[in-house]
């Protein structure tokens, strides 16, 4: 056995064991509870067969995997394994290599704990948030008559506060809000932040720039090599942390956080051949892949933004893309919610309650 004077950071592996018959949304839960960000999958005799972790889940999900899929079919067979009595400097190199900063450590084929480097490239949390709050909010009208959209309550708190939170508990605490409309309501609400115990600053439009054009203003103020984007109306549960680890990992220029999204037609779906019907399918579903308004870019992408130039985020994507940049997705199964129409913003209410 493994004794406890060594030095390692080691994890309470057992949390962590999954059957290979057991679903992805068991491993999901899994990674919620353990606090590790890796399965260890085990047979009925918890014997060691492989590893599976939230990245081996994205990839499956964007591969048309779903929820119901059993562990068997999609976890890692061959991963990096540890010895009993391994040396730690040469582990530690591995793990930097394979770019993982965890392993499982094996003898006689049972799994007898995990090594965790436990030196995160995030501890020290500066990467600033940007988030657009600028917008007038129409979509919304006429709750957005008198207020902002980053105002709009939602169980009597404000919606941008709910935003910040739900970053905030991953370590960022640094907050830059690009405002327009209504902006003095903002900024007097908000202030420097301190009541939100985070770091907040303000980007001031002098007309609208669109959803990407207000990060011109930023050429000068960012000096951290990435910053995380989001909307002030989009809600997520998503791990901001893996987005930003991804984004690093992957030595991207941008990275989408997209989502599946299920769309329904209300309408019968007629195939023909010439005059005659062929086929029909009622209700039609298409699994599509939807962009989740939650970006990290790497600093350096603003120079492509003409100062005070109206772009869409859209636009600047595609103008990454010519550019030869590199342009990924991160894709996640969190809740996920657009809250910039009265529609959606009734159906999160719904769900709250």
């Amino acid at each position: 056995m493994i004794s406890k004077k060594r030095n390692f950071p080691f994890l309470d592996f057992k949390k962590t064991f999954i059957k290979l018959d057991q679903k992805v949304k068991d491993a999901l839960k899994s990674l919620n509870h353990s606090g590790s960000r890796l399965c260890i999958v085990v047979d009925k005799k918890n014997s060691f067969k492989g590893v599976l972790n939230d990245g081996d889940i994205r990839r499956a999900l964007l591969k048309g995997k779903t929820l119901e899929t059993k562990i068997r079919q999609i976890y890692n067979k061959s991963p990096l394994i540890l010895k009993e009595n391994f040396n730690k400097k040469v582990v530690l190199k591995k793990l930097k290599l394979k770019k993982i900063d965890q392993a499982p450590i094996i003898s006689r084929n049972k799994v007898i704990g995990i090594f965790n480097i436990n030196k995160s490239i995030f501890q020290n949390l500066k990467i600033p948030v940007v988030i657009m709050s600028g917008g007038l909010g129409s979509r919304l009208r006429p709750i957005t008559s008198k207020i902002p959209k980053a105002l709009v309550l939602i169980k009597k708190i404000p919606m941008l506060s709910i935003v910040i939170d739900n970053i905030k508990k991953y370590g960022f605490i640094n907050f830059t809000l690009t405002t327009f409309y209504k902006s003095k309501l903002i900024k007097t609400y908000f202030k420097n932040g301190k009541n939100l115990g985070v770091n907040i600053d303000y980007v001031q439009e002098n007309k609208p720039l669109g959803t990407a054009g207000s990060l011109s203003l930023l050429k000068k103020k960012i000096r951290q090599k990435n910053f995380l984007l989001t909307n002030c109306d989009v809600l997520s549960e998503i791990n901001y942390r893996s987005l930003l680890d991804f984004h690093v990992k992957n030595k991207a220029d941008l990275t989408i956080a997209v989502k599946k999204h299920i769309s329904e037609n209300n309408y019968g779906e007629i195939s023909t051949k010439g005059i005659r019907v062929s086929n029909i399918i009622e209700k039609p579903k298409n699994d599509i892949i939807i962009n989740s308004g939650i970006y990290v870019l790497k600093t350096k992408c603003i120079k492509f933004l003409k100062y005070r130039e109206h772009k869409d985020m859209n636009e600047l994507i595609m103008l990454l893309i010519k550019k030869k940049k590199k342009v990924i997705a991160f894709p996640f199964y969190e809740n996920w919610f657009d809250l910039g129409t009265k529609d959606q913003l009734k159906i999160f209410k719904n769900y709250l309650n």
